[in-house]
């Protein structure tokens, strides 16, 4: 006999409640048949007070869940997996804890869960966030899914160890670039105190994705997406950073930033005068792309380049304020 419905239900666990998983969780709730989808469960250190008030009553309701639990801490995740038996969206939010040197490379949170889901027995389809910053400096060069993995950042180092915890248990890893979006997620602060950028012949490629298209991608490549299998989850932008920075002045209206040559940067940088992360980040140069994302899971983006994004937020902010 067939179970009834409500017994039928997939279940779907957000583990790691930032802003893509937060994105994800609204498209789900948006979706007019969302009643008979799947039934949300969402984990993070404060997953419950970052619901928003839009959604909230669909988790006092009791169809969802929002666990309250600190991934750093391994038997907390050996709880949590056995409630889960769902399909899962790993997404990694700050940084985990290290121990000291010799595991400053490894993702300790990420090898815990992994463990946990061994223990379970249950074949799950799994998602993983992880970061493009894994294939290090390619000197400029166009990077696939099948290039080589050759960071030296710890950041990074760190979410390739993440990557070889996870696939062996079918994971689909997304390699997520720079994010962005429409207002939030732009570098206003930078621009605004002026801090500089290299000069054309110093600076680096950086890739980049929508905030929303991420959303999307991750949940897309729950169904689409091949067990163990990499996609690059970026947009089809080929710009580098200092002209990205000036793009997005140009929309916003704010004056460019002032350029400067990597030795000027340097000086800075030691100096403390420019962010460790920032100096990472102008140590490596790529232009990731990935046919995978199309030709596999089938996506189509919204925003197909940072450029299409930026032409709709200034057609946006020229809109009479009585006409929005």
């Amino acid at each position: 006999m067939a179970l009834p419905r409500q017994f039928r239900r997939l279940r779907l666990g957000l583990v790691g409640f930032g802003d893509v998983a937060h994105r994800s969780l609204e498209l789900c709730l948006s979706r007019p048949t969302q009643q008979h989808g799947p039934r949300l469960i969402v984990v993070g250190r404060t997953a419950a007070q970052r619901i928003a008030p839009q959604i909230r009553p669909a988790f006092i309701s009791g169809r969802h869940s929002a666990l309250g639990l600190d991934l750093d801490h391994r038997h907390a995740v050996r709880r949590i997996t056995p409630i889960l038996q769902a399909a899962i969206i790993y997404l990694p939010t700050a940084e985990p804890k290290t121990a000291g040197a010799k595991t400053a490379n490894l993702d300790r949170r990420a090898r815990d869960f992994a463990c946990a889901l061994r223990a379970c027995q249950v074949a799950m389809p799994l998602v993983y966030l992880s970061t493009t910053g894994v294939y290090g400096n390619h000197q400029g060069a166009e990077v696939s899914e099948t290039s080589r993995c050759q960071t030296r950042q710890p950041r990074s180092l760190r979410r390739l160890d993440a990557e070889r915890a996870l696939r062996p248990l079918g994971a689909h890893v997304l390699r997520v670039p720079g994010i962005y979006d429409s207002h939030e997620r732009l570098p206003t602060a930078r621009l605004r105190a002026q801090q500089p950028a290299l000069r054309q012949e110093d600076d680096v490629f950086t890739n980049h994705v929508h905030a929303d298209d991420l959303a999307r991608i991750a949940l897309i490549a729950l169904f689409r997406g091949k067990p163990c299998r990499i996609t690059n989850a970026v947009d089809e932008t080929d710009m580098k950073m200092a002209d990205y920075f000036d793009a997005v002045a140009d929309a916003i209206g704010m004056a460019r930033p002032p350029r400067i040559s990597r030795e000027e940067m340097s000086s800075l940088a030691a100096q403390g005068a420019v962010h460790p992360m920032m100096m990472g980040f102008l140590a490596e140069s790529r232009r990731v792309k990935s046919t995978r994302l199309l030709r596999e899971l089938r996506m189509h983006l919204r925003y197909p380049t940072v450029s299409h994004t930026l032409r709709e937020l200034k057609s946006q902010s020229h809109v009479p304020s009585s006409a929005r």
